[in-house]
């Protein structure tokens, strides 16, 4: 395991350095001017050039890349240029919003897409099998922001019953900070008003990010399943006695979780990605909007800082998806 760990790490830093380096090239490349968005369009030419001299602009692309490099390795992200905070101060503010809602989104697609999966592969050809790939195929094909919107009409504009966004209600006082979740900060300070109204603001949010994730895991469940129920030493086992249940969770699952666990992992990457746009539509005050509203602001250090946190998690799930498959597959450990 230690060699498969330093394997993986001592290719991250390549990783990651390519990821620095697009995200920093594409950045520059889109048209407009930071300097002039962030003094105004009535500002003079001399206080424009104040500005780009102050941000770095004024230097060769080159020089402004190895800038922000060395500072990247010192843990310094740059200075947002919409906020005129440190973008490592934004992302630490803005990221326990987005984390709670990804854990949650993953933890629904993982508690609804397995047993589906799991169903539709015991139940092959049947009614609850074709129901279950009609309800994959429908989250694969609709994108979230429509999914969002229609959650929005359907569940807040028509029936009423539950909030169309934000974390908590206004008159609602948030939980003392601890860890900048709400429904941990809740849990430790003993604030049940605020658990309560936190995970009824959870609740939209959470089904609409997760059902892409949850129908992709899904499908995944149901063809390893499949492909393992069909193997040899399964129809052998049944012959000699062993009960269904145990054959099914304990040798047949077992064995298809392993394919499955790369869909898993990336699954988890995806929210962190998909969490943009439902962030947005739901107003929730995570990474995402941050980005969005910095996008639209050209505020190139932020964009690339939440660049390079999404391009870490990436890098750490896939180390926690080989090690799993270490512990999953005895023969990768002979």
């Amino acid at each position: 395991m230690k060699q498969l760990i330093a394997k993986r790490l001592s290719l991250v830093v390549f990783v990651l350095f390519g990821v620095t380096l697009l995200t920093f090239l594409l950045s520059h490349v889109i048209p407009g001017d930071p300097a002039q968005m962030m003094v105004g369009q009535r500002a003079n030419e001399e206080t424009l050039r104040e500005v780009r001299h102050q941000l770095g602009l004024d230097q060769p692309i080159w020089v402004q890349y190895f800038t922000y490099l060395k500072g990247l390795l010192a843990g310094d992200f740059g200075l947002s240029i919409r906020t005129q905070k440190p973008v490592i101060d934004d992302l630490l503010t803005f990221f326990p919003a987005t984390f709670e809602l990804v854990f949650f989104a993953f933890l629904l697609a993982l508690i609804v897409g397995i047993p589906i999966g799991i169903l539709s592969a015991v139940r092959k050809d049947t009614g609850w099998d074709h129901a279950g790939r009609i309800f994959s195929i429908a989250g694969v094909s609709t994108p979230v922001f429509w999914s969002g919107l229609v959650g929005i009409l359907l569940c807040y504009k028509i029936l009423g019953i539950l909030p169309s966004g934000g974390r908590l209600d206004l008159n609602v006082a948030a939980p003392t900070k601890i860890t900048g979740l709400y429904v941990l900060d809740s849990i430790l300070t003993g604030n049940w008003a605020a658990l309560k109204n936190s995970l009824w603001h959870l609740i939209l949010p959470t089904i609409v990010l997760s059902y892409a994730q949850l129908a992709v895991i899904s499908r995944q469940v149901r063809a390893s399943m499949l492909e393992v129920l069909g193997q040899e030493y399964i129809r052998t086992a049944l012959a000699n006695g062993i009960s269904g249940a145990v054959l099914l969770f304990r040798y047949a699952l077992r064995n298809a979780l392993i394919p499955t666990v790369t869909v898993v992992g990336l699954s988890f990457g995806s929210l962190l990605g998909g969490a943009v746009v439902t962030e947005t539509i739901f107003g929730w005050p995570g990474m995402g909007k941050y980005v969005v509203d910095s996008i639209a602001f050209l505020d190139f250090p932020a964009i690339m800082g939440f660049t390079f946190i999404i391009a870490v998690g990436y890098v750490v799930i896939n180390l926690l998806v080989d090690l799993t498959y270490y512990l999953l597959n005895p023969q990768i450990r002979q």
